[in-house]
Formats: C-alpha cells, structure tokens, sequence
C-alpha cells in the first residue's frame, strides 16, 4: 500500500500550473511575479507534511471486500442474472467470465447501486447495499462497457469532480491525477472537453477519476481493456497487478480469455444468467482434464465446442 505520507517526487512530477493550482488549495501565498519551482514545491511540502500529519487512517477493507448472495435480476419474464453467489477478497482478481448476454454487465450494475436487484442481498466493505447505498458506492470504482460522461466537462473537471464525490481532498487528487495522467499517457487530452474524446480515451480518463483515491481499492471493471490501445492495455494490467499485490479486490469482467487468463487468480464462468463453472485455472482444468486450454473449459461450458 502505498504510504500516506506524500512523496515529493510525486508533487515534482507535477506541471508549473498544476503547481500554482496546488498552492492556492494549500493556501500558499505567492506574491513574486516569478517563482522558483524547487522553492514552491518546497513550500508545498511543507504544508503537505503538516496535513499529512493530520491525515484519517486509511480504509482497510473487509474480506470478502464483495460479497453476492443469491443475487438474482429478471427484466420482465426474462430472468438475467439467477440466484448468484460470488465473494472477491482483498488482494485477488476475479474474473467474472461469459458469452455476450450472459449477464456480466448486469451483475456489475446490481454490484454498483445502478440498477436494483430482483431479490439477494449485496454488500460492499462491509455496507449492505440496500441499508447503507451511499457507503457502499463510495467504495467501488466501476468502470463501464460502454463508457459515458459529462460531455461538457473538461477531462480536468471530471477526475476533480469524481474526487469530490469520493471525499478525496483535492490536493490529493490533484497530486494523483498528474501520476495516473503520465502513466496513461494523457496529457495531450487532459484539458480537452469530454465530449471530444475517443472512446480509447474517455475510458483513460474515467480510470484516472476512479484512481484519485487512495488504495487500496474495490473495482468492478467491466471490459476494462477494451478500447484501450497496446501500450494503454500493458499500463493497466500491470497496474492492476501491483494493486492486487497491495491489498485491492477486484472484480473484472470480460469475454476476452487472453485479458481473463493474463490477469486473473480465479474465474467465475457464467451463461444465460447462471454460474457454471468457477475456480482458479489449475482447478477448471482439474474439473475439465479433457480440455486442453481455458478456452476449451469456456466452449465445453458454455455450449459446446464447436464443430
């Protein structure tokens, strides 16, 4: 986890206006009209280790950090999701695995508060859902299929705009949002409004809104790799490794085998609503000795193999 103090290389990395911007939520008066950068960051830091000081614990996460029991959605007499059960525990990926329309998304949606469950019960870091919605979300970062945004929001504005959401302090996030803008490689478009962006980076700047909290973190992450380009994907698996490794729980889900296999330490394989098949992959192949790969495992489980 990383520690709460802040690292000044985190604040050096920073641009000369996001420093300025920082100063002024920090309350520095600057009344040069030129500065040097090493004596504003110094200053920053000293009012950063003053608030550091000050600073609540951070969140230690329940295990299971998700938990789904008997969960079940029906749209009318079409059953979506039925009767599931699904736990994800600090430090794991899980792979939530299916054919298009097995009900992954929906399950995603139940898990973040959009739509209602039919019946079962959801509870998030230890909030149930329905008593406490509020807590429960401000735990989870979900990132869509299909992502969308205030189209008339600045990239900027959003990520800040999330962080308040989360309760997150603003020199916080603003100090984040320039590590996770380096590492996606977003700087070009940070300022760009919104409705502008590519689908490749709308889902970049919804990831650095999610990632303006301190870990350890609840994701559910819905086709998360999807849009994103070679060097996009690479950053954010391997990001997503590091927040295992930490303490985070995550919860991903994809038809992709490849996203699925490189990432995850458990699969939950789901079709036409229900659960049929789950387990780590050298327990699947237990289960499945007749199949040669996880792809194999997927067909024989949600279909057949077809001739």
């Amino acid at each position: 986890m990383k520690p709460s103090v802040t690292a000044r290389t985190d604040v050096e990395r920073m641009r000369g206006e996001e420093l300025i911007r920082l100063a002024r939520v920090l309350n520095i008066p600057i009344f040069k009209r030129t500065i040097k950068r090493s004596w504003l960051i110094d200053e920053l830091m000293k009012e950063l280790e003053k608030r550091d000081e000050l600073s609540v614990p951070p969140v230690i996460l329940e295990s299971p950090a998700i938990i789904l029991k008997k969960v079940s959605k029906r749209f009318g007499k079409k059953t979506a999701v039925r009767s599931l059960d699904l736990e994800v525990n600090p430090g794991e990926i899980v792979g939530l695995v299916g054919p298009n329309g097995a009900g992954k998304t929906t399950t995603l949606r139940m898990l973040t508060g959009i739509i209602r469950t039919t019946s079962g019960f959801i509870q998030v870091n230890g909030h149930d859902l329905k008593k406490e919605p509020i807590l429960a979300k401000q735990r989870v970062g979900y990132i869509p299929e299909k992502p969308t945004c205030y189209p008339s929001l600045t990239a900027r504005e959003y990520v800040m705009f999330t962080a308040r959401i989360y309760g997150v302090p603003q020199e916080t996030a603003l100090i984040r949002m320039r590590e996770f803008v380096d590492l996606f490689q977003f700087d070009e478009f940070i300022d760009s409004y919104v409705g502008t962006l590519s689908k490749g980076n709308l889902q970049r700047a919804l990831l650095i809104g999610i990632f303006s909290r301190e870990p350890p973190f609840v994701l559910a992450l819905d086709e998360p790799i999807y849009g994103l380009d070679p060097r996009g994907a690479w950053n954010l698996k391997k990001l997503l490794r590091q927040l295992r490794d930490t303490g985070s729980a995550i919860l991903i889900s994809t038809h992709i085998l490849e996203v699925a296999a490189d990432l995850c330490d458990r699969f939950v394989i789901m079709n036409e609503g229900d659960i049929v098949g789950r387990g780590s992959y050298d327990q699947l192949r237990k289960q499945h000795p007749e199949a040669a790969n996880l792809e194999e495992i997927f067909l024989n489980l949600t279909g057949g193999i077809p001739e």
